[in-house]
């Protein structure tokens, strides 16, 4: 990203404070790194690009409260945050998504495709939208044209704000939040917080449910068979 007033107004869209442990995934060459310096009481930056990293920590050297994790951030745990900037590498918007239903935080500023968005907004009915329902307030803050970066990218992006909701839990937040794990075994550990012993919570998932939905993996669900088990289990 190389528009200065751009990578201006995202450090501004966050409202940093001093108090703030602040995330960015995916830095690159850092231009977004350097404004967030010295806005929070600790940043840290993960990229998965080792080379990439290596030149951006030999040049930020001399900078403090700054930590660099050279690692996919879809596969590696996060540290505690309060607010995450990012510029974020397309391919994974989506599964960051549901990796963050299990983190507390306060913001999310983002850059994303703009067509992500879409689906992020419900204009399309899409499982992403049911999470965002679920976990997420958004706020679409604007388009950002290809110009904006060099190299330029095939599609147009867009500069997003995501906040938490802090509603009761419910079962779709306990289930969603189990994306990694197989439908049977979500539903299981609901089943018997709610009381039920495991032989009565595996029973009731195996008369309501076909075999082939138990083992499917939540990430994997259609919005369909998510609104099934819905119906069934809530």
């Amino acid at each position: 990203m190389i528009d200065e007033e751009l990578l201006q107004r995202i450090v501004t869209a966050a409202s940093l404070k001093k108090e703030d442990s602040i995330l960015e995934i995916g830095p690159g060459t850092g231009n977004l790194t350097k404004l967030l310096i010295g806005k929070g009481k600790i940043l840290t930056v993960i990229e998965k690009d080792k080379e990439l990293l290596q030149k951006l920590k030999e040049e930020l050297k001399q900078e403090k409260n700054i930590t660099f994790i050279q690692a996919d951030a879809t596969q590696q745990k996060l540290p505690e945050f309060t607010k995450c900037v990012s510029n974020l590498p397309y391919t994974i918007c989506e599964p960051l998504l549901w990796i963050f239903t299990r983190y507390e935080f306060e913001t999310l500023v983002l850059v994303v495709p703009d067509k992500f968005t879409d689906l992020l907004q419900g204009y399309v009915p899409s499982r992403l939208h049911l999470l965002m329902e679920t976990f997420y307030n958004i706020e679409y803050l604007e388009r950002i044209p290809k110009q904006a970066f060099d190299p330029q990218p095939k599609v147009e992006s867009a500069l997003i704000k995501i906040a938490r909701k802090n509603t009761p839990a419910k079962f779709l937040k306990s289930f969603l939040s189990q994306y990694d794990k197989k439908t049977k075994n979500a539903l299981k550990e609901i089943l018997m917080k709610m009381g039920k012993t495991k032989s009565e919570a595996l029973q009731e998932i195996s008369f309501s449910l076909r075999p082939a939905l138990q083992e499917k993996n939540i990430i994997n669900l259609t919005l369909k068979e998510i609104e099934e088990i819905q119906i069934k289990f809530e």
